[in-house]
């Protein structure tokens, strides 16, 4: 089984691409997503209390947006709350390729894929790309959030040309080039490599 990394900056319709491998039958592990079921585990929640205090909490549970305010302000304390949480994403991934062994290939999307490091996972990696403008009117838009804001989250990733240089394959979501078609096209090469 062939392990496929897909990556891009916020904003760049990397979670469309993953819906479009899903609809190819592609198993996809939504590495974003599940980091946000690790913050109800009493070990983790235990952990980012000792690490960000008591103020994280609402009702007992990690308050996310709290969390998300503090952490995207400061890459000191992402990569703090990186360190609690990617332990546990590396893991379920694992666990989860086991489940998938019989397929050709399994794809993670994550957003911080090369800053976590998780990029050495992967046999393959697929990045999302597309200009910083229409991302920023993408988030804005999605998360109902400031430009401001937007761009603060963007200064904790790595830059759209960094990701494009180590990627093995690039998709341009640019509003202009179909998706949908590039994807394929990764698809069916995917699958000649692994002889499927």
């Amino acid at each position: 089984m062939v392990k496929i990394g897909l990556t891009g900056s916020i904003g760049s319709g990397k979670t469309i691409v993953a819906k479009i491998f899903k609809a190819l039958e592609v198993p996809v592990y939504q590495a974003d997503e599940e980091a946000k079921r690790f913050l109800e585990y009493p070990e983790v929640i235990d952990e980012i209390v000792n690490a960000f205090g008591n103020t994280m909490l609402t009702a007992n549970k990690i308050d996310r947006k709290k969390l998300a305010a503090v952490v995207f302000s400061d890459p000191d304390k992402l990569g703090k709350l990186n360190v609690i949480i990617h332990p546990y994403v590396k893991e379920d991934f694992q666990k989860w390729c086991e489940n998938h062994s019989d397929e050709p290939y399994v794809v993670q999307e994550a957003a911080i894929l090369f800053e976590s490091g998780f990029d050495k996972l992967f046999d393959k990696i697929i990045t999302v790309s597309a200009p910083e403008h229409v991302r920023i009117e993408r988030v804005m838009h999605r998360d109902s959030i400031s430009k401001e804001d937007v761009l603060s989250r963007m200064r904790n990733q790595w830059s759209d040309a960094e990701k494009v240089k180590r990627a093995d394959y690039v998709i341009t979501n640019d509003e202009e080039q179909m998706i949908m078609p590039q994807v394929l096209d990764i698809h069916e090469e995917l699958l000649e490599e692994v002889n499927f």
